[in-house]
C-alpha cells in the first residue's frame, strides 16, 4: 500500500488525527506525505547529527531545543508475507501457518512507564552509574558525564508525558500464526462417517521474530519488542501506539472433522 496525502482543506495543510502526541506519538498528515506518519519528542541533534546533552549528561528534548517533534516513523508495514504449509504422512497430517508484517512501527506507552518504574528489564544496566551518553555538549564538546539508569529513564519517560522516539519499536515481526497436528481414525465401511480426523490445533503460538527499538543507545542493552503489535490494527486513524493494553493470547484447542 503506497499512499500520498494530496490535498487537504484549503487553510489545514497539516494536522494531528490522534490528539497530538504529548503523551506518546500522533498521527500527523501533511500534504505530501504518505498517510501514517507518526511525529513525537525525540533527542535534540546539533547541525552535525550528533545527539545533544546537558551539563549533567542527560539528553536533551528536541522541544526544549527548540527543534519541534520528530518523525519517528509510519504505522503501516512495508509489505506482508504467509507461509502455509501442509504434510501429509500415512495417516498423520501437520499443518504449519506463518506469517509476518515487516516494517512500519509502534510507540510502546506501557514501555515508557515501565521504564519510569524501573520494571522494564532493560533498566536494570547503570543502575549504580558509569553511563555515558553518546553525545556533545550545547558548546560541541564530547559528553564526559556519567549518569545513572534512573536519571536516564525517567527523564525521557516523564511519567505519563514521554519523548515517544526513545519508546518507538520498529513492528517487524514473525510468528508462527498456526500449528495442527492431525489424525485420520479408521472408519469401518457400515460406519455412517467416510473419515474423522481428530487434530490438536494452536494458533497464535509464538513469535519467531520481533523488532528492536529504533533509537539504538549505546550502553544499553538491545531492547527487543515486548508487546504484540497486532493489538494497534484496526481501520482508525489511532494507529501505531500503544498504551496499557492487555496482552494478546494464544491460544490451544481440539478439533474433530466428520467427513459424510
Amino acid at each position: 500500500n503506497r499512499n500520498k496525502v494530496v490535498e487537504l482543506a484549503e487553510n489545514v495543510k497539516e494536522t494531528f488525527l490522534s490528539g497530538g502526541y504529548g503523551r506518546t506519538s500522533g498521527v500527523l498528515v501533511r500534504e505530501g506525505d504518505p498517510y501514517g506518519e507518526l511525529y513525537a519528542e525525540g533527542w535534540a541533534k546539533d547541525a552535525q547529527g550528533r545527539y545533544i546533552v546537558n551539563d549533567n549528561g542527560l539528553p536533551v528534548g528536541s522541544l526544549a531545543n527548540k527543534q519541534g517533534q520528530v518523525r519517528v516513523g509510519n504505522f503501516n508495514p512495508d509489505f506482508m508475507l504467509g507461509w502455509n504449509n501442509s504434510i501429509n504422512i500415512g495417516k498423520l497430517n501437520i499443518g504449519l501457518l506463518i506469517d509476518g508484517r515487516f516494517g512500519g512501527v509502534v510507540t510502546s506507552g506501557t514501555d515508557q512507564n515501565l521504564a519510569f518504574d524501573g520494571t522494564a528489564d532493560y533498566t536494570t544496566a547503570f543502575r549504580d552509574g558509569g553511563l555515558i551518553l553518546p553525545g556533545v555538549k550545547a558548546d560541541g564538546t564530547p559528553n564526559t558525564t556519567a549518569i545513572k539508569a534512573e536519571q536516564l529513564w525517567t527523564t525521557v519517560s516523564q511519567g505519563r508525558y514521554a519523548w515517544g522516539e526513545f519508546f518507538t519499536y520498529d513492528a517487524t515481526n514473525v510468528r508462527i500464526r498456526e500449528l495442527s497436528l492431525g489424525y485420520d481414525l479408521n472408519m469401518g465401511s457400515s460406519n455412517m462417517f467416510k473419515n474423522v480426523r481428530i487434530s490438536l490445533v494452536g494458533r497464535n503460538l509464538l513469535f519467531l521474530y520481533r523488532g528492536n527499538a529504533i533509537l539504538d543507545i549505546e550502553g544499553i542493552p538491545t531492547r527487543k519488542m515486548n508487546f504484540d503489535p497486532d493489538i494497534m490494527l484496526g481501520a482508525g486513524n489511532f494507529q501505531g501506539i500503544e498504551y496499557g493494553n492487555l496482552p494478546s493470547t494464544r491460544s490451544v484447542g481440539l478439533n474433530l472433522k466428520f467427513g459424510f
